[in-house]
């Protein structure tokens, strides 16, 4: 059976979304196919406890089911406890691993409870951890008695050595403000000014993979900064909203040309 349930190319090929997922798409991509892999994946987190986060992600991530009715839908993946998390996220880094090239990148965002486990799904997948990055978001409600919850982090590490060339050298502390209800088509959807950051740590002309691609913000930032991308998502209405946003993109940058590849080092 055919792991890809439906797709979508760019006329000129460099944009890919594929609606499937990525346990299952991931190892049809030919082996160091991408240069780098930024993602947002289901964080199962949201509670102190395991019933808190098996609950649905509507009632974790949304102050007021009521508020989101109609706005937001669910989406999947986000009630495992820590064990199968783990088990999980080793499994897809390892084959976003084997289709990254030598010396390419990973940015996987997390938040505070998740940190401990994903950085050793991170190694056990075969990465090589190198930083831990955080995204301030200015603008958070602040509880008497209480640390804010301010920020997400980011885990940054690489196939190997780091292939820097004409990557930017950008702080590992980010700040910017999360999107308001009315401006987000996904719960968990991010600005594209934080994919932007992320991204620009790839070196110049990289292929970005996400296997969590949601609304592809990080397919705009890609775009945006001349680099190919391919997104993979379960749900098909976010890989819909997905396809029509990545295309509007597109339209605002006609000229985007991919510059030519260049000959890729496996991991062996």
């Amino acid at each position: 059976m055919n792991p890809i349930r439906d797709e979508w190319r760019s006329d000129d090929g460099s944009v890919r979304l594929i609606l499937g997922d990525c346990l299952e798409v991931l190892p049809t991509l030919d082996a160091g196919s991408v240069d780098a892999v930024v993602t947002d994946p289901p964080y199962s987190s949201g509670g102190q406890f395991r019933g808190d986060r098996v609950q649905r992600a509507l009632s974790k991530y949304v102050c007021s089911e009521s508020q989101a009715a109609g706005h937001y839908q669910d989406f999947t993946g986000d009630n495992r406890d820590q064990r199968s998390f783990m088990a999980w996220c080793s499994l897809w880094l390892c084959a976003a691993m084997h289709a990254t090239t030598r010396g390419g990148v990973l940015c996987c965002f997390s938040d505070w409870r998740q940190v401990p486990v994903l950085t050793d799904a991170i190694q056990a997948g075969g990465w090589t951890w190198r930083n831990l990055c955080t995204w301030w978001k200015p603008g958070c409600r602040m509880q008497r008695g209480r640390f804010s919850s301010s920020a997400e982090f980011m885990l940054y590490a690489t196939a190997g050595p780091h292939d820097s060339d004409g990557a930017a050298s950008p702080q590992n502390v980010f700040q910017f403000a999360t999107l308001q209800t009315e401006d987000k088509d996904h719960i968990a959807e991010k600005p594209v000014e934080v994919l932007n950051w992320a991204v620009s740590v790839t070196r110049a002309g990289a292929t970005i993979l996400d296997p969590f691609c949601g609304v592809s913000s990080t397919g705009v930032a890609a775009i945006r900064s001349g680099r190919p991308y391919v997104g993979i998502e379960l749900d098909r209405r976010y890989w819909e909203l997905s396809v029509s946003r990545v295309r509007a993109e597109l339209e605002r940058f006609p000229l985007f040309e991919p510059p030519p590849k260049r000959q890729r080092e496996l991991i062996p």
